[in-house]
């Protein structure tokens, strides 16, 4: 191999020992790494040597106890390994400490599975970012959700069954969930209020209500549902009334253990209270009515989750402040609702000289 090849920090070392093959560290130096097959089961563990004569010590070592093998030779504590169990015992953490939404929770079980496959038989304990999370990851699509799922597994092993360390956690501090980019920078998320109003035409009952609370509150889609299954209406405090609302509706509290609180119109108030009589809503099915209405209006195809933007488009083209429908939207900074959900608005005009 080159010098060139062999220099660059990061990359795979075409070369091989005894034990298993060599890689180049951060500082180019070559780092020896076994990887073996034994009874079944795959180790792969870094030596942490960077000679062939001090790998091969390090291999002796290993060889005597593979279960129990640290370079360093300091005792070790019983290796974690992401199976069916830890995954079930996560996703009910997910669910029923965490909040998360039903849909959260089984694209969780999804990503688990696929780091489960790609770590079978792999100490949690001993992975690295270079030689086993990275390699998993590349060419994958919807990565931002697989780096967060894994990083959130190491967390619940840190912080809530404290079986893990900051230092046995590759993902700590160098491993980052890609941020999302605002897709209205591309094109613009938000449906003509017209459009709205033709495709409610061709919706009815409670798939009627639900788009309107959604045009009414500018909620989530899951927040909607959260709503249906266990959500209230209260009556709008006297001492602050405010002209067009008629009631507050009270979405059950979510992960920051807050309930979510939209003043709402006389209009969405009912649609409200009819949508909560059903107690429930199926995301899958309300999107493929809103979708059907749409080609039944003759208007493009829009989905539900669009209507967060909508409100927050429409709000500040009709001259709203940016911080009022920040707030509105439970936005905890007006920069987001700017950035995210209103990024094709025209604020309201100022005087000018001209």
């Amino acid at each position: 191999m080159g010098k060139d090849a062999a220099s660059e920090a990061g990359k795979w070392y075409a070369e091989t020992w005894d034990g298993g093959y060599v890689r180049v560290d951060a500082k180019g130096r070559k780092v020896y790494v076994i990887r073996r097959m034994l009874n079944g089961k795959t180790y792969k563990v870094s030596t942490r040597a960077h000679t062939l004569r001090a790998a091969m010590e390090q291999l002796k070592r290993f060889e005597a106890d593979p279960d129990g093998y640290s370079p360093t030779g300091a005792p070790q504590e019983q290796p974690l390994y992401l199976d069916a169990a830890l995954a079930s015992e996560f996703l009910t953490h997910s669910r029923d400490v965490d909040k998360n939404s039903v849909r959260w929770v089984k694209k969780q079980q999804h990503y688990l599975a696929w780091w489960a496959d790609q770590l079978r038989g792999r100490n949690l304990r001993k992975l690295t970012l270079l030689d086993d999370i990275l390699p998993a990851l590349e060419g994958q699509k919807a990565r931002g959700h697989r780096i967060a799922v894994l990083k959130r597994v190491y967390s619940y092993l840190r912080k809530v069954k404290h079986v893990l360390t900051v230092a046995e956690d590759p993902t700590f501090g160098r491993l980052s969930v890609p941020q999302a980019k605002p897709e209205q920078w591309k094109r613009v998320k938000a449906i003509p209020r017209e459009h709205y109003l033709l495709a409610r035409e061709h919706l009815a009952g409670h798939w009627r209500d639900a788009l309107d609370i959604l045009a009414g509150t500018g909620w989530h889609v899951s927040e909607l549902q959260r709503f249906a299954e266990d959500g209230r209406v209260e009556p709008y405090p006297r001492q602050g009334d405010v002209e067009g609302v008629a009631g507050v509706l009270v979405c059950p509290s979510h992960k920051n253990g807050e309930e979510l609180r939209t003043g709402a119109s006389a209009e969405v108030v009912d649609a409200a209270r009819r949508l909560r009589e059903r107690g429930s809503l199926s995301i899958e099915k309300f999107g493929l009515a809103v979708r059907a209405a749409s080609r039944a209006a003759g208007i493009p195809e829009f989905s539900p989750g669009r209507f967060r933007h909508s409100v927050a488009t429409w709000a500040i083209n009709q001259g709203a402040d940016p911080a009022t429908v920040a707030a509105f939207l439970n936005h905890k900074s007006p920069r987001t609702t700017m950035r995210f959900y209103a990024t094709h608005a025209i604020p309201k005009k100022i005087p000018t000289l001209r």
